[in-house]
């Protein structure tokens, strides 16, 4: 924990992950259809749907549950609230921000290497980020693309719990990989 603590204190690597967390969460609720654009001239408005209370929680499809209001925003910009997709969105994206903030952090302290051993030494965290991602981002654009909506329907009920396994062991994989030295030399570099 005291890595990551180092590691989200980084002001260059926390930026990079809050715009590519931010983008993310506002993919993920696009995906899903609780970000949308409505031609609407109301703005900032909210309404709840009658009898909220039990449909807080119905569930429409796996990992996708029932809107309880409608927050229109500004410009026909609405946002419909389900308490349990946002709150997936918001895991998946503090996971992101995770992976991400790490990938950075690591970049910044790994001692450069010219040439193709340098370039050797980048493939396995490339790999990773992509392992890591894919499915996260599947699952963000999948539902975006009409030519993914069957198969996505099928195997979306699989795509969130392995998203979440492969960026937790990522995360933990990340961050054990760092030296301490390598740390230590990038901090006192920066003061």
């Amino acid at each position: 924990m005291n890595k990551l603590a180092h590691i989200v204190k980084d002001r260059r690597s926390r930026n990079y992950a809050l715009i590519i967390g931010v983008v993310y969460l506002l993919l993920y609720l696009v995906s899903i259809g609780n970000l949308t654009i409505i031609r609407i001239p109301e703005t900032l408005k909210l309404r709840l749907i009658d009898d909220w209370q039990n449909k807080m929680f119905k569930p429409i499809a796996p990992f996708l549950w029932e809107s309880i209001a409608v927050l229109y925003i500004y410009g026909g910009l609405t946002l419909f609230i389900s308490v349990p997709n946002i709150l997936i969105a918001l895991f998946l994206t503090i996971l992101v921000f995770l992976n991400i903030v790490t990938a950075v952090y690591s970049y910044n302290i790994m001692p450069i290497r010219p040439g193709l051993r340098g370039l050797i030494g980048l493939l396995p965290s490339f790999f990773t980020g992509f392992v890591c991602c894919v499915p996260t981002f599947i699952i963000t654009l999948g539902a975006i693309s009409t030519s993914f909506t069957v198969f996505f329907i099928e195997i979306r009920q699989y795509l969130i719990p392995i998203s979440v396994t492969i960026m937790v062991l990522n995360v933990i994989w990340s961050i054990r990989q760092m030296k301490d030295e390598l740390i230590e030399i990038y901090e006192s570099s920066k003061e």
